[in-house]
């Protein structure tokens, strides 16, 4: 189906791993955070909190959102059995490396993998909420966008700072982000934007993101 935008006027049913985006109060249609609905067949209204997987940070599959805008890709039964034992890895590699909060979280690349240096044995992944998204998806085979450095729009300052707030607080470094910018990144909204395609070619061919794409 195609994705919902803020608002969508009237209640709507979302199922296990739809991808559902909240937005800044301050600047209407900016999706600053995207997650998995955690819940089938769920009625859902337009500002509704929903129960959700994402990566906050930390990574929460208890979480839970306020719903602006929404996408889904039907997904079989068999394709969300393996985004549960997908996330449950990911669950198992945190616990196992020690590793909290903002240490699983990364924006640029929208993940990456943390490898012990003496055997290259990956540890645990560090994603975005954009990244943990797109990352669940792929693992059914479904890549929804185009995430190489060539194919991303340039994100300024002052964009940066509607997507990520408090990020003005700490050293850009430690997530991936160097240098004045712009920086080519992944935003939340452009999933939305990914998904707001038919089902077939969401299924067959990944979306290049556009300058104006943090808005949806």
């Amino acid at each position: 189906m195609p994705a919902l935008r803020v608002p969508f006027p009237a209640t709507e049913k979302l199922g296990r791993f739809d991808v559902v985006g909240e937005c800044t109060g301050d600047q209407r249609g900016f999706v600053r955070h995207v997650a998995l609905h955690n819940a089938d067949g769920h009625d859902v209204s337009h500002g509704d909190a929903v129960d959700v997987v994402h990566m906050g940070p930390p990574l929460q599959t208890d979480g839970a959102i306020r719903v602006h805008a929404a996408g889904r890709v039907p997904l079989t039964v068999e394709e969300i059995t393996r985004i549960e034992a997908w996330i449950e890895k990911i669950v198992d590699e945190y616990q196992a490396a020690d590793v909290q909060g903002r240490q699983q979280y990364v924006i640029h690349p929208p993940w990456e993998d943390r490898r012990d240096q003496n055997t290259g044995v990956r540890r645990y992944r560090r994603f975005s909420c954009a990244g943990f998204v797109l990352d669940a998806y792929s693992q059914v085979d479904i890549e929804l966008l185009e995430i190489e450095e060539a194919a991303l729009p340039g994100v300024d300052r002052e964009t940066l700072l509607v997507a990520y707030p408090r990020i003005d607080r700490v050293d850009l470094g430690r997530f991936g982000l160097h240098g004045d910018g712009p920086w080519r990144i992944v935003l939340a909204g452009y999933v939305l934007h990914a998904l707001n395609r038919a089902t077939q070619e969401v299924r067959q061919e990944p979306y290049r993101a556009k300058p104006g794409n943090g808005f949806f």
